[in-house]
């Protein structure tokens, strides 16, 4: 099976910034725990400038993923959880009001041995062990400080299809 690591494309220059968020509460990694205590929806302001680009996944604090996504999500995995976060534009004449959802994906210790990492603990090469896996769709590396999602191909290929905006995929190496 090919796996792919989902990330929000670098050619994104100006991705909608969130506000409202605390980041203690939304962080970067989040874990189960840190799931499980948001609240079910929450309310967040983005400033509503013309410049700012509505992606199908944001990085910042945390992962977020479109309404798009999450109904292709739910085609492959339907026991993962969402909490959502409704946004609102803090410019007047913006009435775009967009939600994205916080994923519950479960986190995988599968990471293969001969991965690589710098110094500093960032990753170098992500090498994912197939033993571990044990044919999930959807699903975050654990034991990284990056917060890296990987699905697999026909996953890829779906979200492809659906031509969303501002989606990455890099292929990932499985032994």
């Amino acid at each position: 099976m090919d796996y792919f690591e989902l990330f929000q494309s670098e050619k994104v220059e100006n991705a909608v910034e969130l506000m409202g968020l605390d980041s203690s509460q939304y962080p970067y990694a989040m874990t189960k725990g840190d799931f499980e205590v948001l609240d079910k929806l929450k309310v967040a302001y983005y400033s509503g400038r013309e410049t700012e680009e509505m992606c199908d996944i944001l990085k910042e604090p945390t992962c977020l993923i479109s309404n798009e996504i999450k109904r292709l999500f739910k085609l492959y995995d339907r026991s993962l959880e969402y909490k959502g976060v409704q946004l609102f534009s803090t410019a007047s004449e913006n009435t775009t009001s967009p939600l994205y959802w916080v994923a519950g994906f479960p986190i995988i210790d599968c990471l293969h041995e001969s991965s690589q990492k710098y110094g500093n603990g960032m990753l170098k090469e992500l090498i994912l062990d197939k033993k571990k896996i044990r044919g999930l769709n959807i699903f975050r590396v654990a034991g990284l400080l990056e917060h890296k999602v990987i699905v697999t191909l026909p996953v890829a290929e779906s979200i492809l299809r659906r031509r969303l905006y501002g989606i990455g995929l890099r292929r990932v190496k499985v032994v």
